[in-house]
């Protein structure tokens, strides 16, 4: 590869770690690299996960301010690119390449000249697999996003839409199969159609038995396809549980309704004003079932 497809200084996710490329003197030196913590910004947080579930790391707030709650912390610390100032990350019966992080902007991770050379990057140049087998999991890692492997293999990833280019960004950490798979907002720039597409294909890859964890600030748009979510606040673990759990911790302060559903924001202000109606509800239909019923009583 040409110096012009490395900065002095790319950070790159492979496996677990991740590597910083320098150029010297023309050639490719890659060395381990960590980030270690500085600032104190998790405190007291205990969580584990179970095989083959599909949860969510949301922000807990004040009046929409859920940026800074410390969930995108997290979640790097989950994949090993920062190390925790105290305390341990165990992943047991995990090995090298077995989780995997998906960043939010999709050109902090893509770097190569060709979607065919992003993708297939760890395996060719850190775990060197013969051809036949490089192939055939550029194949298969594109299948799973969608991505029409012929059509995009010499395509420079950075003349692709942000949806395309976030589907490169998670086939090149498919492709070592992690078990694992951490995406940070990954529905952040994308229209209506493309977020309902790509939620659709995260879906479907817990159905391959891994276990997908979502870092987001936007809860409406995982109500139906997480089974349990985990609410950062200021650093610590505000609530953890199923949505229901979630969405009755959120509608019990007043100051914290922004962050429920529009749907159950709604039904939580109607009981405040004196209407009988539950206020765990956020599917739409049963919403207008329950308002008729209080309505009619």
């Amino acid at each position: 590869y040409s110096n012009t497809f490395f900065a002095k200084h790319l950070i790159l996710n492979i496996f677990t770690k991740y590597c910083v490329f320098t150029t010297d003197k023309q050639l490719l030196v890659m060395r381990p690299y960590q980030i270690v913590a500085t600032e104190q910004i998790l405190s007291r947080i205990e969580v584990s996960t179970k095989d083959k579930q599909l949860g969510t790391i949301e922000a807990g707030g004040y009046s929409g301010h859920t940026t800074g709650s410390g969930k995108t912390t997290l979640g790097k610390i989950m994949a090993g690119l920062i190390q925790p100032l105290s305390g341990s990350v165990v992943t047991p019966g995990l090995g090298m390449g077995k989780v995997g992080l998906v960043f939010q902007f999709p050109e902090h991770q893509i770097f190569c000249n060709t979607v065919f050379n992003d993708v297939t990057y760890p395996v060719r140049e850190v775990k060197k697999l013969p051809e036949p087998e490089i192939e055939k999991a550029y194949i298969a890692a594109c299948s799973k996003v969608d991505l029409d492997a012929d059509t995009v293999r010499d395509i420079n990833p950075m003349e692709l839409s942000n949806g395309e280019k976030r589907r490169v960004a998670i086939a090149g950490v498919l492709i070592l199969d992690p078990q694992v798979l951490i995406f940070d907002e990954p529905t952040a720039g994308l229209d209506p159609i493309g977020k309902e597409t790509l939620l659709g294909e995260i879906q479907r890859l817990s159905n391959e038995d891994k276990t997908v964890i979502i870092v987001s600030h936007y809860i409406e748009e995982l109500l139906n396809i997480t089974n349990r979510m985990l609410l950062v606040e200021n650093g610590n673990v505000a609530a953890d549980g199923n949505i229901r759990d979630i969405i009755n911790y959120l509608s019990s302060d007043n100051e914290k309704l922004c962050m429920l559903p529009h749907i159950t924001e709604l039904l939580v202000r109607l009981k405040n004003k004196g209407l009988n109606v539950r206020t765990d509800i956020y599917n739409p239909e049963d919403a207008l079932m329950e308002i008729k019923k209080a309505l009619t009583h």
